[in-house]
Formats: C-alpha cells, structure tokens, sequence
C-alpha cells in the first residue's frame, strides 16, 4: 500500500478518473464532437436500477457504467475483465471459473449472490443459480453496448439472487453494425478467436443482429502444484491440462413494439487442478485423486430465447412484457484412482450431467403523474418444470445417484419515485415472492434522493434481499439437510459531485448485515451469519483532448459470526487506475490499467478420521498488476486493431481456490498478450 497509495493521491491531484457517457445505444463517440458540445457532458443513463432508463444521479443505487468505448481500449477479453475493473468488486480464477466478489464477500459460489442480466433477460441458471462471467459467459463481449452495475440489494425489483446487486449487459443493436463487422484474435497460450456479426435496420423498420463466435485455448502447457508433488502424481505438473474452447451464437429481431432474442454458449474446459481430490489418511498419504487425467473437464452449455414487447400508450400508461425459454447443462467426468503411497490400487471413472429448463413470463406497467411521480407495478412467474441431476459410475450402474424435482415461483412488485420538491426526490418499493416450497420473503427498498446544490447529489438507501438455496446445493448435501435461504439487509449513504466541467467524484458508504449465509464447510452446505461495512471513493473524467480515464479506492471490512474461520476471498483494500490518452488525435490510444488487491484469507479442504474438515488455509498476498494496450481506429477505413499486455511486469501471484480444492491458492498466469483485428465491411 506504500507504493500504491502516492498513485492515487497523484490521481486526485490531476483529475484523471472515466466519462460520462450516454448511456443510449445510439450515443455519438465523445471524441467525435464539437468543444462547446464536450462543456456539458451528459452523465449515464442506466436501465437495471428502476427497470427504466433514468440518470445515474436519479438511481436509487450506487451505479457504474462500463461502456464498449471502454472495453475496446482497455483490452478487456471477458466479462470478467470488464468487472475486475469496477470499484469494489475483485475477480478469483481457478482455472476452470471466474468467481465475483462484491464489497468483501466472495464465497466462490458461482455468483449466485448477483443477478446477472443481458438486455434485462436473467441468465444466472436454475442448476447452481451460477452467473457465467468467464469465457462461459453467454455473450461475446464485442456485442456489449454498455455494461451497468448496480450495487445493493436488489430484491425489491427483481426476486431471488439479487443479494449483493445487478449486473446489466446491454447490447449492441443492429442499426450501430449497419453492414457486416468481423474479428479476429491470436494470443498467449495459442489462444484464437473469430467473430462474424450482421447487423441492419430496413427501411420497412425491421432491425436484425446476428453474431457467431468461435474460441479456443491451449492454455498454460505447464502448471505445478505442490500438493500433488509425488512420482504417481507426474511430481505435481498438470502438462496441457489447461485447454478451452468454446462457440456462441446471438440474434435479435425487432419490428415496432416488438423484440426477439436467442442466445446459445458451448463451453469446454479442461481442468489441471486435481479439482476434488481428497486426503484420505494424511499419515499415509493416501489420496483420491483426479490430477493428471484429461478426463478431467468440464462442459457448460446455456441458451434461451425471449419475446419482448414495449409500447408506451400517450398519458396512460407504458406497457413492457416479455416470455422466455432458457436451459441449461452441466457436465464433469471424474477420474479417480486410490493412492497408497505410490502404488494405485484402484481406479474408476463417474460421469455427472446437470440438465435445468424453465420458462417464465413477466408483466410491467410504468405511470408518471403529473409529470412528477412515477408508480411501477410488475408481476413475474417461472416454472422451473426441470432440475435434473445424474452421475453414473462406470461399469457400475448401481452406484450411482439421481434427483430430480421441479420449482414454481411468482412475485409481485411495486415502486414509487415521487418527486416531494424539485431537488428532492423518495423512492419507496417492495415486493413479495412465493419461491418454490420456501416461506414467502418481503423485500422494501428506501432511497431518499438529494440536489441540494447543482451537480451535487446525495443518497440514502436502505433495502433488503433475498437468496434461496439453489437445487445443487440441496442435491450435494443430500437428504435430511436443512438450508434457510441467505437474507442481507443493507444500508448505503452516496455523495456524488461534479467538480468543473470534467471531473465528477462519488464518496459511498455501507454496511450489510448478512444472515445464513449458505457456504460449503466440512463436506457439506451450511448457514452463518456475517457483517460487511466499507468506503469506497471513485473518479471519472473525460478531457476535450481526448484524455479519459476512472480511478477508485475501496476498503471493506467482513467479519463472521459464527463460522469458524475468517472469511476468504475478501481483501480489505482495492485501488483500480484506468486511464486512455489519444497517441494521435482520434485515432491512436494507449489504455494503461491498474489493479490493487490487498492479501485475502483461504480455506483449507482435508479429512481427519476419514471426515471433511474445512479450516483456515494459506494467505494469499496482495498485488498489483499492470495491463497495456495501444488501440486503433480509422487509420484505414472500416479498420479498428488493438495489441494489449496483460500483467506487463510479471507479477506472479494467487488467488484462493474456490471449494473442493486440494489447493488453498491457485497461481495466476503471468505476462501475456492479444493482437486483434476488426474490419466493417
């Protein structure tokens, strides 16, 4: 923290933090307009915090917004990348997922504790409620318009997963392509990608996109872990054990009132970390173990589709509905082999397949009066008529296991942004939800809106969410186990100001009180109780020249109360430095990222008397690490190119391992590269 907090004091001193941008699809490049245009900079719009478009000064939420601007010139591959950039938010890695933490809690959970929506269409799966960020996500993020944060609980308007806030992907729409935009990627570890996309809006008002995209990996061709460091084990290296590919499609049809839209994800992955090996008798070294098998993998698969329709009736009402089909698959083979010693002396192989399908349809109804207030009223239902789960062991049919059971769910909101004066504005919601079997939750949420002077805001907001036990965690902890779902009640004081023409600053502070919370401990899901409170600062600006950039500083502090460990994957400290410079005027742009992250706590799985046992682990240490990319656009026509570095000085670290590791700390890759290309015909 010595050498990085004299960079953000100097941050602060020059005004170097990221622009506001419009937050329409349709938005003019900021570099493109006039001086007098660049003097009143509008600042984002964002659609996820209210279910409509409003500022993000009007937000009843603490809101960032990444646009695709952003995430051509900063070199972001993923999703992943995008929100690793955000302030209070840290990425873990353990070679097959990424997993989000958010303010201080990071239970490598598969990001069920956030709703992760594209075009406001829900995409977290009903197997594990997981939201893919990776490069499982189901979109390609050269499809991305803007990504909108919006931190809180969120329950109030949007159910189940909502916990600690929503992520909305916002797409691009077929009139910005208006002909065909290919690209193509090569980088570290043989990496390649390819996308064709086709985008038009007719004459006769139809607008259309359609997008393939195909990746693939080798990954690091060499990874050592110490745990598995024996002659049986290849002495602890995992060699071309780290491969990954994938191939997604996206579409989007729209005429009037109405829209529709499908996407589909296949992704592979090899796994080289002996993922959920396990010491059997720690005297003798006995393990069971899955390391050096490319057997070994994992397979995700994710689709939906979902009809939209939005028509506002003139001084009535504004009507959105939308029905939807999605599905999901999991699949993972396990190879064992009992170790005594060095000696194998049994081995097997069980395949587990994950199969989830639902349907739902949701109604809205927007009414302003008096042009004053305005009252939202929504109902939503899902039918989850399929969670499906199998492992079959081979050659041995009867050792298998199989569950299966279906969910019905319904809620019924409403929300009100009444405008008590002209600088004062109060939000008041709540929403009631029937999920599947578990007693009914009722979440409010209270933001008191102020503009005490011009450019100046302040927020107060109170809210409460809910998460109820996902399928998968019912299904591994097996009958007779009792899970309450995770309840989280939070409370957040905002200021945010416009400082000059440029700069625009936000200070935030919250606290969370979390009860039963669900986490994996000593072989199987259990509740405790938790509490987070933190400080976050954060600075944007955007500079005539061409300058852009973002900078936030974010402490937060987690504690347990009844687990028996310190909670892992929390950093008390995060420093995020973004900052774009035009080489040459509109047309060359050096992207220089920064990211801090201060030491975090791991969990150690072993047994004792052939029983799991989950207690503290290993430290991993803090660290920085430097991204650079120089981007391209309109030296040839129709031409964009990009070249990034990432890690550019080779910091070698860890993150902790997520559950069912051997492993307290999984490395991360080292320096590497990506050349891309992207031509608009």
């Amino acid at each position: 923290m010595r050498r990085v907090l004299p960079i953000l004091a100097l941050s602060l001193a020059l005004g170097m933090p990221a622009a506001h941008v419009s937050a329409k699809p349709t938005a003019p490049d900021l570099t493109e307009l006039p001086l007098e245009a660049l003097m009143d900079i509008e600042v984002p719009k964002v659609y996820g915090a209210s279910k409509l478009e409003q500022k993000a000064t009007e937000a009843p939420a603490s809101v960032t917004v990444i646009t695709a601007d952003e995430i051509k010139k900063y070199g972001h591959r993923t999703l992943a990348d995008v929100l690793q950039s955000v302030q209070g938010f840290n990425v873990s890695y353990d070679r097959d997922y990424a997993f989000l933490g958010a303010r201080g809690l990071s239970l490598g959970d598969f990001n069920d504790r956030m709703l992760l929506l594209v075009d406001g269409h829900r995409v977290n799966n009903n197997y594990n409620d997981g939201a893919a960020i990776g490069t499982d996500f189901i979109l390609d993020v050269d499809l991305i318009d803007r990504v909108e944060v919006i931190r809180g609980p969120g329950s109030v308007l949007y159910g189940n997963n909502a916990f600690f806030g929503v992520i909305n992907v916002v797409t691009r729409r077929g009139q910005q392509l208006n002909g065909v935009e290919a690209s193509t990627e090569y980088g570290s570890f043989d990496t390649y990608k390819t996308r064709v996309s086709y985008g038009k809006l007719y004459t006769n008002g139809v607008e259309v996109l359609l997008s393939g995209t195909y990746y693939d990996s080798g990954g690091q061709d060499r990874l050592y872990y110490k745990e598995f460091d024996s002659p049986a084990l290849n002495r602890g290296v995992a060699q071309n054990l780290d491969g990954d590919t994938s191939g997604s499609f996206f579409g989007s049809l729209g005429y009037t009132d109405f829209t529709l839209e499908g996407a589909f994800d296949r992704r592979q992955k090899a796994n080289p970390t002996g993922q959920y090996s396990q010491t059997v008798d720690p005297t003798t070294q006995t393990l069971l173990t899955t390391f050096t098998d490319p057997r070994l993998r994992t397979t995700d698969e994710r689709s939906y589709t979902a009809f939209k329709f939005a028509h506002s009736f003139p001084e009535v009402v504004d009507v959105s509905a939308q029905v939807y089909y999605d599905r999901y698959t999991y699949e993972i083979g396990y190879p064992q082999s009992l170790l005594v010693g060095t000696n194998v002396v049994s081995s097997s192989f069980s395949a587990e397949k994950d199969v989830g399908e639902w349907w739902g349809a949701e109604l809205q109804l927007n009414k302003r009066l008096w042009d004053r207030h305005v009252i939202t009223l929504g109902a939503e239902y899902r039918d989850d008529f399929l969670q499906d789960s199998r492992v079959d062991v081979e050659n041995q049919p009867d050792d298998g296991s199989h569950s299966r059971t279906n969910r019905q769910s319904y809620g019924i909101y409403v929300q009100g942004d009444f405008e008590v004066r002209t600088n004062l504005h109060l939000i008041g919601g709540m929403r009631y939800d029937q999920y599947g079997d578990f007693d009914p939750a009722i979440n409010p949420r209270l933001a008191l809106i102020y503009n005490p002077w011009e450019k100046s805001t302040f927020k107060a907001i109170y809210g409460t969410a809910f998460r109820a036990p996902s399928f998968y965690e019912y299904t591994l902890g097996g009958p007779g186990q009792v899970l309450k779902p995770e309840e989280i009640t939070g409370y957040e004081l905002v200021y945010e100001q416009d400082i000059g023409r440029h700069l625009r600053s936000s200070l935030s502070g919250f606290y969370n009180e979390m009860n039963d919370l669900i986490v994996f401990d000593s072989g199987s899901f259990t509740n405790f109780n938790a509490q987070t409170k933190g400080v976050e600062l954060a600075l944007e600006t955007f500079w005539p020249s061409g300058i852009r950039g973002r900078a936030s500083y974010s402490f937060q502090d987690t504690r347990d109360n009844s687990a028996g460990w310190d909670v892992p994957d929390s950093p008390n400290n995060l420093l995020k430095l973004n900052l774009t410079v035009p080489l040459v005027r509109d047309k060359v742009f050096a992207g220089l990222e920064f990211q801090y992250a201060s030491n975090r706590r791991s969990l150690h799985n072993t047994t004792a008397g052939n029983q799991a046992v989950t207690v503290q682990g290993e430290d991993a240490a803090g660290f920085g690490v430097v991204n650079l990319t120089l981007f391209s656009q309109k030296l040839i026509k129709n031409l964009e190119f990009s070249a990034s570095v990432y890690n550019v000085l080779d910091r070698h670290y860890g993150d902790p391992a997520s559950s069912f590791h051997v492993q307290d700390i999984i490395g991360q890759d080292g320096r590497s590269f990506r050349l891309k290309l992207t031509y608009r015909f």
